[in-house]
């Protein structure tokens, strides 16, 4: 079975492996034959991903959902109840649904991944044969230059992914890493659920984390009531994930043996207002993180651009990464050819005369 990080690893090797197919137009050659041989590659490429990522996130969807039921089990136990007491088995009807329903549900978001990745590189190629004849025919460039033009406009930025509300285009590596996440979390958290309930348990617990975002710490460090007949708890309306990196989970809560004081606090703590309540250092440490991962999102995209223009002379992303924190010569380089090289594009693409 795939790990995550294998899982999502298929995108990013696929999107390079779309860029590289718009990149091998820099030979020159834009026949309408040329064309619609790379078209029929994307094809290739676009199936392979999305059989390959479909039943690796189905693996990875079972094991967390197993994962979930086994760990709650785990929990009541811990807490005092003895196993043979309990119904252990994940193989009723509720607990296949559950984990189909989740897998059904991530497989949308891959299709509708794919079909934008696809979308995107049929374009791609598209426009770097338009832009490539304009500059050839009408400007005078050379098709050899002008093809070089073609494809460092076009490759500006990773295959799209998905474009959100306001038009923003999500490369696919990094919106699938949310995709991933969500659903292996999802599967967890209601493994750990339905495990409760079939064995009585109706409270279950949202974990608390100090460092996390103002929605999750509406909801986190209380105790629920799934099924809403426990009038001391809330009723358990709204389960993580609460977005798609959320890192919130479930755990089931035993009242029979925990104490008095500690049922009464508890009981307080999941009645307060559902407002952010996080400490005013716990904030300044999530904007801290939230920083550093555009900072570094902030690299990538610049490399993208550098290895669209320069793809003989930038190194890759770690590499690229290591040299732009330290300030090297090499660095430095690298920024005057990606100058140079930007200003001869615009060049070639104003009209003449």
């Amino acid at each position: 079975m795939a790990t995550t990080e294998e899982l999502i690893a298929l995108f990013e090797i696929a999107g390079f492996r779309l860029l590289d197919l718009v990149t091998q137009l820099q030979d020159g050659n834009l026949s309408n034959r040329r064309k619609q041989e790379l078209m029929r590659q994307v094809d290739l490429i676009v199936a392979e991903l999305t059989g390959d990522a479909g039943k690796g996130l189905a693996d990875l969807i079972g094991a967390e959902y197993r994962s979930g039921a086994a760990v709650a089990v785990e929990q009541i136990v811990a807490a005092g109840i003895v196993r043979e007491a309990l119904d252990v088995t994940v193989k009723a009807i509720v607990h296949q649904g559950a984990a189909q329903a989740i897998s059904d549900e991530a497989f949308y978001s891959i299709l509708e991944a794919t079909e934008h990745m696809s979308r995107d590189a049929k374009q791609r190629i598209e426009d770097a044969v338009r832009i490539a004849n304009e500059q050839s025919l009408i400007q005078g460039v050379s098709r050899r230059q002008a093809t070089q033009n073609a494809v460092a406009q076009v490759n500006k930025q990773g295959i799209t992914g998905i474009i959100t509300k306001n038009e923003a285009r999500i490369p696919a590596d990094k919106y699938m890493v949310g995709v991933v996440q969500y659903h292996q979390r999802k599967a967890h958290v209601t493994g750990t659920e339905n495990m409760a309930v079939q064995n009585g348990r109706d409270l279950v617990y949202i974990n608390y984390v100090g460092i996390t975002c103002s929605l999750c710490a509406k909801y986190q460090g209380r105790v629920y009531s799934i099924s809403g007949n426990d009038k001391r708890f809330p009723k358990l309306d709204l389960r993580p994930p609460y977005h798609s990196h959320c890192v919130h989970s479930m755990s089931v809560w035993i009242e029979e043996y925990t104490s008095a004081e500690e049922v009464e606090q508890t009981i307080k703590d999941s009645n307060r207002p559902f407002e952010d309540n996080r400490t005013e250092a716990n904030m300044k440490r999530y904007n801290e993180i939230q920083r550093e991962k555009s900072r570094k999102n902030a690299t990538r995209k610049q490399w993208i651009r550098y290895k669209a223009v320069l793809p003989d002379d930038t190194p890759d992303l770690k590499q690229f990464a290591s040299h732009k924190v330290r300030g090297t010569a090499k660095y430095a380089e690298l920024q005057e050819l990606y100058r140079q090289v930007n200003i001869e594009i615009k060049k070639a693409g104003e009209p003449s005369g």
